[in-house]
């Protein structure tokens, strides 16, 4: 056959002939490397997917890619529970992979609650906020385009304004503003783009709907990871959360290659404790939970526009209050190193006391020991006080677990956190924003043991009070507290006028009335809701008493939540009262608006507030009737003080041993009687609605927790019990009306 010369059109034919024959076969190799081995694939993508094993995900493609969050995948799935301790497959998940091959379809790209469901059985979870449950009316959730149409390229907008660059002329287009608000509303959603700025997944014309799944909190990839405790033979596992780029001085989102970003995750567990072999230094031992909520319950700014975003500024508002303060003595000196922080009184360290856990905290053991082991904590066991004091131990007693197999266990100091108030699973009846509604709101054990006049120990039959009630045995009443129930369970101290009448005044019946003995009988801090529903005080049998039916129907959410201000110092999550709450036409505007505090630009000035019509002296001195209602109360208090010390019992609320003593707060006061114990208890119950350095105790500090949350209920309460010890009331003094007869305890009363 003659030789003909190739031209250069066929050589260069054959060229590309032969390089998109290479490149088939490399991409036939990276299919093939997609697959064990075994070279698993379906044929046609017709064909049923059926599972290909995890090999094949984790041994080539997923080896090094990174999910949504930065991390490898193989890495951080081969090292969670998930795969080691159930083994769970990647396919149990995702779905069959037969089809995927690296580039194709898969059943679950980004597993939703659904497939959590399956094993979990959160089944409370489509009622939540979190799951989007009202997308269809477009009220309580926005829908799948977030209002913006279709996922086009169309100029969008933020609540109907034109949304732009930060050029001011660019505008965003419908699918980057969805990618923006998918940050929050759908975190675990990726987002890719074409170079002609059409998005190309998710498939606009398939487009999920927006739900913050399980995926949203939870490390996708290591949901969860276990760790040995002294106190249990097997491990004990904790939670993993979704780690976010944040920017460190809000908590809000920012772009993974901000400059002020920082990748976070909020803790669930702290490796540092004494009990887990290493040593507590600083502020080592810190869980920082709501590290997780911030990263969207934060005012931050969206990714393309650089607008700030349009949700509460949650995260600051918890910072700038008492709840989130580690420095505020019912923290710090319940953490595992109280030096690391600071006394806002003293401006001295806090010093180590016997409120210092040595960590882990066991919650489903209920026994003191000095030595850790498979029966006991290790140090000193606080797991009593963390019903109030450590936001995490505190889940165990609201739902009634601590002291079960069912409790968990407290890795680190937390503060009242979010997940402290609020359940992430589900949506309590009664209750709204998914606030937790404790099924246990009082666990009160206890076995008096008092004294005769002789010095003879003599034990009393134990008391036991349990459920949703108050510590004075009455039932908390649900359908009004509703969402400030949760307030409730803290907030009603940690005695009552009924325990201390069991404990000390029933028993002294049968062995003699006039003489009791022993340590002062303490009703704790902050019994504010227990003043506020009228209830733990000690009431005097015949006696009659207020309920406050105003604030109670304003209840504690309306008073210290409503009207959050911009800088994030009052209302909302700061949980201060804003003056403007207060000065609604239907309360306080009505008929003599509430003044604003010296210095502050909302906090209502309660110390020297009192209502225009009000011309009643609940003293009974010269000029009573034109004293602050709070200054009122500080009068009786310094009255009750005084007679308490023509008895011996010397008070101050800045002074242990605790408050009630000698002349000289040298030694505790002993000597008790049935009327110097109830007035003592309820001095100490008004007393300590809202403790500080140099309290109401002192003659110049007025009372203003007494005087806002049923100030006709404190001024009954000090007025009674300085008449129940004198044996007289005091002359000119007008006592306010009761509505309610004074809560029964037993005879002799």
């Amino acid at each position: 056959m003659p030789y003909h010369k190739p031209k250069e059109g066929d050589m260069i034919r054959a060229y590309r002939l032969v390089i998109s024959i290479i490149m088939a076969l490399l991409a036939l190799s990276v299919v093939a490397g997609c697959g064990s081995g075994n070279k698993e694939g379906a044929a046609s993508p017709t064909e049923t997917p059926t599972k290909v094993g995890s090999e094949s995900c984790t041994n080539t493609c997923h080896a090094v890619t990174k999910d949504i969050t930065g991390n490898t995948i193989s890495t951080t799935w081969a090292n969670n529970i998930h795969a080691s301790v159930f083994n769970v497959q990647c396919e149990d998940c995702h779905g069959a992979a037969s089809l995927h091959w690296g580039v194709g379809p898969i059943p679950f790209p980004n597993p939703q609650y659904p497939q959590c469901q399956a094993c979990h059985g959160f089944s409370g979870f489509t009622a939540t906020g979190h799951a989007n449950a009202h997308i269809s009316d477009g009220v309580a959730g926005p829908d799948k385009f977030f209002f913006q149409g279709d996922a086009g390229t169309g100029p969008s907008t933020i609540r109907g304004v034109p949304e732009f660059l930060p050029d001011g002329k660019t505008p965003v287009t419908h699918a980057r503003h969805i990618e923006e608000c998918s940050r929050c509303h759908n975190p675990n959603q990726r987002f890719e783009f074409d170079s002609q700025g059409n998005l190309v997944k998710p498939n606009p014309s398939d487009m999920p709907n927006p739900t913050v799944s399980c995926a949203g909190c939870h490390d996708a990839h290591q949901p969860a990871a276990q760790v040995s405790i002294p106190q249990r033979t097997a491990p004990v596992g904790y939670p993993n959360f979704r780690p976010y780029f944040v920017d460190p001085a809000t908590g809000a989102q920012v772009n993974a290659d901000d400059p002020k970003g920082r990748k976070v995750t909020g803790l669930f567990f702290q490796p540092n404790g004494a009990a887990m072999g290493g040593a507590v230094s600083g502020t080592n031992n810190e869980l920082s939970v709501e590290l997780l909520c911030a990263a969207c319950h934060t005012k931050g700014k969206y990714k393309y526009s650089q607008l700030p975003t349009h949700q509460a500024d949650v995260y600051t508002e918890w910072k700038n209050s008492g709840h989130g303060d580690r420095n505020a003595a019912a923290f710090a000196e319940f953490s595992a190193n109280p030096a690391a922080y600071t006394d806002e009184f003293t401006g001295q360290p806090f010093a180590a006391g016997t409120h210092q856990p040595s960590y882990p905290i066991d919650m489903a053991l209920s026994k003191f020991g000095t030595t850790a082991n498979t029966t006991q904590n290790q140090g000193n066991n606080v797991f009593a006080c963390f019903k109030c004091h450590n936001g995490i131990g505190s889940l165990d007693w609201q739902g009634g677990n601590q002291g079960t197999a069912k409790a968990g266990v407290v890795f680190g100091d937390e503060t009242v956190t979010c997940l402290t108030c609020h359940s992430p699973h589900s949506n309590p009846t009664g209750t709204t924003h998914q606030v937790r509604l404790p099924s246990v709101i009082t666990n009160y054990s206890s076995t008096p043991s008092i004294k005769d006049a002789g010095g003879n120990t003599i034990s009393a039959p134990a008391i036991n009070i349990k459920g949703q009630v108050f510590l004075d045995n009455q039932p908390v009443p649900l359908d009004k507290t509703a969402t400030a129930t949760i307030c409730v369970f803290c907030h009603q101290g940690r005695e009552s006028g009924f325990t201390l009448y069991k404990s000390k005044i029933e028993p002294s019946i049968t062995i003699d009335p006039k003489f009791i003995t022993g340590s002062f009988f303490n009703p704790h801090y902050l019994g504010t809701a227990a003043m506020l529903w009228g209830a733990n005080a000690y009431e005097y049998a015949g006696k009659s008493y207020s309920v406050n039916a105003a604030h109670q129907g304003a209840n504690c959410t309306t008073c210290h939540m409503d009207n959050a201000t911009d800088d994030a110092q009052n209302g909302g999550h700061t949980w201060s009262p804003n003056v403007a709450s207060c000065n609604t036409a239907s309360c306080h505007g009505g008929f003599g608006a509430v003044g604003i505090e010296s210095g502050s630009k909302a906090n209502p000035d309660v110390d020297n507030y009192r209502a225009s019509f009000d011309a009643n002296n609940y003293t009974g001195d010269t000029g009573g009737a034109s004293l602050s209602i709070a200054d009122s109360i500080r009068v009786l208090q310094q009255k009750l003080i005084a007679a308490l010390q023509a008895k011996g019992a010397y008070y101050d609320d800045t002074t242990y041993p605790y408050f009630f003593a000698d002349a000289a707060h040298t030694t505790n006061f002993t000597a008790w009687t049935p009327a110097l114990y109830k007035a003592a208890f309820n001095l100490s119950f008004v007393v300590k609605g809202l403790p500080s350095a140099g309290s109401s105790s002192q003659a110049n500090v007025p009372n203003a927790s007494a005087a806002v949350h049923d100030y006709k209920y404190g001024i009954q309460l000090l007025q009674d019990s300085y008449a129940d010890l004198t044996g007289a009331a005091l002359p000119g003094a007008f006592r306010p009306v009761g509505t309610r007869p004074a809560t029964v305890y037993g005879p002799h009363q």
